[in-house]
């Protein structure tokens, strides 16, 4: 039997097949915005094709489906879906259009904001009300609801978002209002802030439950083509779809909840990278991700991918944990313009996979990175996707003259390494984010760089951010599909507290508790996951009476301890002091959140000892690379000619299906058991410890 994964990204569609023995195969196919499910077929098509099968034959032997899909952050990025109605508690209906006082560039009060997903038309608000503590105040007016039912069909409203004032602390009046409603109009999807977050912030919630009514039934829509198609094709199996927090879900859950899908694609890379960082032992690890249309980091600290309660996507907050990625629009596809100042910039628009880079000869006129790459030497123009397309140099060269040459008088090689440069000083700045304006050491992690694209940019960019240590996966072109494989069943759920925390435990938070594992263990029997193969990860939000911002701890949860709520308190302390500086143990804590994230048993691992030896050299060619200062004769080798001990010096190409490796001066690869190239900087310096010992 098989399990395939399917990442479906902005530039290409990859696949990831796993027999039962660990042998794995993959496929790579250009995108097509136009028919995704057509690309999917596309790519099943070529992994039948290699294992010597029919499509047919492939899925009926295939036991685990799983999908990360980008439908979801397409429509919301490009302004589309569900046309969508918003109610509110009478007299809040503007609170999604108010938003923050926090601009994204306070000292520009011309700032450009996103576009309220609502017209304020569509905007009702709603007789009832809930006091802070959840108690009704004014029963829901149920006469109003005809009224709103006929208001919503005249204007042919899709979907509806509700969001009542307080359903956090109670849903009662939301789940109320769906049930008369949806028996009015049953054929429009209701999406309740209560079902998604129970977390205090109005805007917060609003926004998030708007963005999963606007989003939900288009990909209940694509969901329910796809499965069509795949059964049509033999598939028996339900589809499994990727979460944002690295989780997996079933289609009856994400047709419900598609905000909790729009990083599916990228959530599949850092767990890809929380697998590695295990088979490696690297606790410490910088997962960048470089693909045709962004440049995603996240990082693995002490063994663990981090997560964030919420975060914002398309500057429109979403309140949903997801794991931490950054991203910027730094891909192989990134398009190379010049500013009215005549400075050059790079991206975030991308030429995508239609019609692509120059190169590709498709159509595309601007220049982009792969346009640079293949100027400077540094990609093949007849193995490109492993030998299926040829790259036309000719057009790539007349993109970079025209559009940024001739304007900024130098030569087209010039001119390419300048975009290759601009590249990189993105992707410098993106992991400085992520690690030393995060308190981070960059010179304690090693960089899985990952990919299609990135492998160009490996060593140059671990060296620029102070990373001595590269680790390229063997299944790096396709990491995030591969990514998935590792991916549980999982399932997170929360209560709103906001309450003073004693040193016991109260009646409110032992409720609160019992309901959060009832809640988990019914879903996840849902999924099928057995009860001796689950695990339970519990964790509260806490924060000083006057502040705005939280610390989130995990702690064992055992109600029967009668110190287990001083010890939490007692952690936070001792946390708020190493984060900030000082710590108030005289104040009583407020607990916000109280968490639980229950799961499949993950997987054990075994550990790979890399190889760091020099053995007999691999055969290479001569090929040359434009590099600072002119042409430059360097060793091209094939990554299939690599054993574990053979050592390749700097600089050298080393090329594979899908991906090429740049090694710069001063580093060196060795292949280690596994088939993952380990790259380290050989050159004299100084490591975390500053002991002055050579790498």
């Amino acid at each position: 039997m098989y399990a395939i994964a399917v990442d479906v990204g902005g530039t290409f569609a990859d696949l990831v097949l796993r027999d039962q023995q660990g042998h794995t195969f993959t496929a790579k196919v250009p995108s097509n915005y136009k028919d995704p499910l057509e690309m999917i077929i596309h790519g099943l098509s070529a992994l039948a094709q290699e294992l010597g099968f029919s499509v047919r034959e492939l899925l009926s032997c295939t036991d685990k489906f799983i999908h990360g899909t980008t439908v979801g952050i397409n429509a919301l990025l490009q302004g589309q879906g569900a046309k969508t109605a918003l109610i509110t508690t009478a007299g809040f209906r503007d609170a999604l259009e108010l938003r923050r006082s926090q601009l994204s560039e306070p000292w520009d009060l011309r700032a450009v904001l996103p576009p309220v997903l609502v017209p304020r038309y569509l905007r009702l608000g709603l007789r009832e009300r809930l006091d802070y503590r959840g108690v009704p105040l004014k029963a829901l007016d149920k006469t109003q609801i005809p009224e709103i039912a006929d208001f919503l069909r005249q204007e042919q409203v899709e979907s509806v978002a509700v969001c009542l004032l307080f359903s956090w602390r109670n849903p009662a009046h939301e789940r109320e209002f769906k049930e008369l409603l949806q028996a009015l109009l049953p054929q429009v999807f209701i999406s309740l802030s209560s079902e998604l977050s129970t977390q205090m912030g109005e805007y917060e919630r609003t926004s998030t439950t708007v963005i999963n009514a606007r989003l939900s039934p288009v990909l209940s829509d694509y969901l329910l083509n796809l499965d069509s198609q795949l059964r049509d094709l033999g598939l028996r199996v339900p589809l499994s779809l990727a979460r944002n927090n690295g989780g997996l879900t079933d289609m009856f859950q994400a047709k419900r909840c598609a905000v909790s899908t729009l990083f599916s694609g990228p959530a599949g890379g850092v767990k890809g990278g929380w697998a590695l960082a295990h088979e490696l032992d690297l606790p410490e690890l910088v997962v960048a991700d470089m693909g045709g249309t962004s440049f995603d980091v996240s990082l693995i600290r002490q063994g663990k991918m981090e997560v964030t309660p919420q975060a914002e996507v398309a500057g429109y907050p979403v309140q949903l944990p997801m794991l931490d990625i950054h991203t910027v629009g730094a891909g192989g596809g990134s398009i190379a313009w010049l500013d009215q100042g005549g400075m050059l910039r790079v991206g975030p628009h991308s030429a995508g996979a239609q019609p692509g880079p120059a190169c590709y000869g498709l159509g595309g006129e601007e220049p982009t990175i792969t346009d640079a790459a293949l100027v400077l030497g540094l990609l093949d123009c007849s193995n490109f996707l492993g030998g299926r397309m040829n790259l036309d140099g000719k057009r790539a060269l007349q993109a970079i003259e025209t559009k940024i040459a001739r304007p900024l008088g130098v030569s087209v090689p010039e001119a390419a390494n300048a975009i290759y440069q601009v590249a990189l000083s993105l992707m410098i700045d993106a992991v400085y984010l992520m690690t030393i304006k995060k308190g981070y050491d960059p010179r304690l992690f090693s960089l899985a760089a990952v990919g299609g694209a990135l492998p160009l940019f490996a060593t140059a960019l671990a060296e620029g951010i102070g990373i001595r240590r590269v680790v390229i996966p063997a299944q790096a072109p396709v990491f995030c599909a591969q990514g998935l494989h590792y991916a549980p069943f999982q399932i997170e759920v929360s209560r709103g507290i906001y309450e003073l925390l004693g040193e016991q435990p109260d009646f409110k938070c032992r409720e609160a508790i019992s309901e959060l594992e009832e809640q988990a263990d019914q879903e996840l029997s849902r999924l099928g996951v057995a009860s001796d193969r689950r695990c339970y990860l519990w964790s509260a939000d806490l924060k000083y009476p006057d502040q705005h911002h939280e610390i989130t701890l995990e702690f064992p949860c055992n109600v029967s301890d009668i110190r287990l709520w001083q010890r939490i308190g007692e952690a936070f302390h001792a946390v708020h002091q190493r984060r900030y500086g000082y710590s108030q143990p005289e104040k009583s804590l407020v607990l916000v959140n109280l968490r639980l994230l229950a799961c499949e048993k993950e997987n054990s691992f075994r550990t790979v000892a890399g190889q760091d030896t020099v053995g007999e050299a691999a055969s290479s060619e001569i090929c040359s690379v434009y590099r600072p200062g002119g042409l430059q004769e360097i060793r091209s080798y094939r990554w299939q000619d690599l054993k574990p001990g053979m050592g390749v010096e700097g600089p050298a190409l080393i090329k594979r299906n899908f991906t090429t490796v740049f090694l710069e001066d001063n580093w060196r690869a060795n292949l280690d058991q596994a088939g993952n190239l380990l790259l380290n900087l050989r050159k004299e310096g100084f490591n975390a410890d500053g002991d002055g010992r050579s790498y």
